[in-house]
């Protein structure tokens, strides 16, 4: 059909040039393509526009005709579908302006360096305004301090914020959460009138906040020994059995070493535990090496800051779980054990082993400036990673199977560094998201339970205010991160069945 089309329109415009040209040479060409009022040039020229005009209607009907036949519906069907798919969903306001969740909204990071309070995600829709709760938890403390040696509140309902009274909130990934439950304590006390002490940024010394503080933060070591965490064998029944994993060309090393490991204190990778005693509040972390060190975590095991169990999965069980049982026996609160927000996250640790792996296949020595590092990670990678973080969410879900929302922290991106590419970075957190969404999509009871922090995404931008290449200073970034775990923790509670709390 289209041929007989073709050449009907070559023997009707014979007389007339087959395209347009750019420029002509002869007079005879000039008249031709110019064409004069009266004259055949007007048919010559508009026959091949309405032939085509033809073809396109031929065309896209006999194509609807067939979509209808094949799925059974109209092309105006069809068409609604196709934009209905391409429109993105409406933002939350629009859905329901009274209940808008501004740190969903797109928007902006504001940046004080002289107001930490004033510091925040700022929505571009005026509907959705900006949301703290930070700061009414400063000015809470403040009047809690002024009417020291009256009684205390008597009930939850008395507090100004009493969603947050008796609440606990977990934190599972690596020095990301250790800064983030320390800079929250260190941000309640050094933002209240007049403030207890600064904001450290050094990650290598004690918070300079106490126990005469509002807020209070610390790592568990032998200073609390009520608190810390029994040492883990890898098999209590024989204490000097050794991983499967495990060099075999270093057995005698953890034989000799491994209770040493289990027992050592490290202010970087201890856990550490934040706590508002006026509220019964706190936040308690563990650290752990990624997913799953190489080899066991015997490349790492002649670090001073090496402490087993390695993954992070046994650390959930053999950390966690009894520094939870050892603070609710201690503080007098049971509820403890049953944490009311977890966030997880991991990522950084594992993209450091990669690019030690690469440059020991390379044999050459990391630097900032090495380029093998910024390669997309391998399918294999990806996959492995995959099934170490369904494990991970899996064993937290149903070590601590309450209604608690779990929410996975994305990365951020880092300042050029070796061990965290940034491209890499990236790419892992992408798939994250994407494994994240399939969970959520599977309609069982971790999906109902999994969320996403998108912390790590709206600190694009700020590389320049971190503490090192990696590590993003208290402000900003850890302001931003305490307000939006308030935000989720209210959220939490206030559609719990024991509302109002404990």
């Amino acid at each position: 059909m289209i041929r007989k089309v073709l050449a009907h329109w070559r023997s009707s415009s014979s007389t007339t040039t087959d395209y347009i040209p750019l420029s002509t040479t002869a007079a005879g060409t000039a008249s031709t393509s110019h064409g004069t009022p009266g004259t055949s040039s007007k048919d010559g020229g508009g026959a091949p526009v309405r032939w085509l005009n033809m073809v396109l209607i031929l065309l896209c009907v006999g194509s609807l005709g067939t979509v209808w036949i094949a799925t059974g519906r109209t092309g105006g069907q069809l068409m609604v579908e196709m934009m209905t798919e391409r429109l993105p969903p409406p933002e939350p306001d629009t859905l329901d302006p009274e209940r808008c969740d501004p740190f969903r909204m797109p928007g902006y990071l504001e940046y004080n360096a002289h107001r930490p309070l004033d510091n925040g995600w700022v929505p571009f829709n005026t509907h959705c305004p900006r949301a703290s709760l930070l700061t009414p938890l400063v000015r809470s403390l403040e009047r809690l301090i002024a009417r020291k040696g009256s009684p205390p509140p008597s009930s939850p309902l008395d507090f100004e914020l009493p969603w947050l009274v008796n609440r606990t909130v977990v934190l599972i990934g690596d020095s990301i959460e250790r800064f983030h439950a320390r800079d929250f304590c260190d941000l309640l006390s050094a933002t209240t009138d007049p403030p207890w002490h600064g904001i450290s940024e050094n990650g290598f010394t004690p918070s300079p906040s106490n126990a005469s503080t509002p807020s209070h933060s610390f790592f568990v070591s032998r200073d609390y020994p009520e608190l810390k965490p029994p040492r883990y064998l890898y098999d209590p029944r024989d204490p000097d059995a050794v991983p499967p994993d495990w060099p075999h060309d270093l057995t005698r090393t953890y034989q000799d070493h491994h209770l040493e490991w289990a027992d050592r204190d490290n202010i970087r990778t201890s856990p550490w535990v934040c706590e508002v005693p006026s509220y019964g509040f706190r936040v308690v972390t563990v650290f752990a090496f990624g997913l799953e060190p190489y080899r066991a975590g015997a490349h790492y095991s002649d670090q001073d800051w090496f402490i087993t169990p390695s993954t992070m999965v046994d650390k959930v069980q053999h950390t966690l779980v009894p520094l939870l049982q050892n603070l609710a026996r201690e503080r007098g609160a049971p509820h403890v054990t049953s944490p009311d927000l977890i966030e997880v996250s991991a990522g950084l640790w594992d993209l450091r082993q990669w690019s030690e792996e690469d440059a020991r296949v390379a044999n050459i020595t990391l630097d900032d400036s090495t380029e093998l590092v910024y390669e997309a990670l391998s399918r294999e990678r990806l996959e492995w990673w995959r099934t170490r973080v369904t494990k991970l969410l899996d064993r937290v879900h149903h070590t601590f199977p309450s209604p608690a929302p779990i929410f996975w922290r994305t990365l951020h991106h880092t300042r050029r560094h070796s061990v965290a590419p940034y491209s890499r970075v990236e790419q892992l957190d992408q798939f994250a998201l994407r494994l994240v969404r399939r969970i959520q999509a599977r309609n069982d009871s971790l999906a109902a339970r999994l969320k996403v922090d998108s912390w790590g995404h709206k600190m694009l931008g700020f590389e320049h205010h971190f503490r090192d290449a990696v590590h993003p200073k208290a402000v900003p970034g850890s302001v931003l991160w305490s307000d939006m775990m308030l935000w989720e923790l209210r959220r939490a509670v206030s559609r719990r069945s024991d509302s109002p709390p404990r």
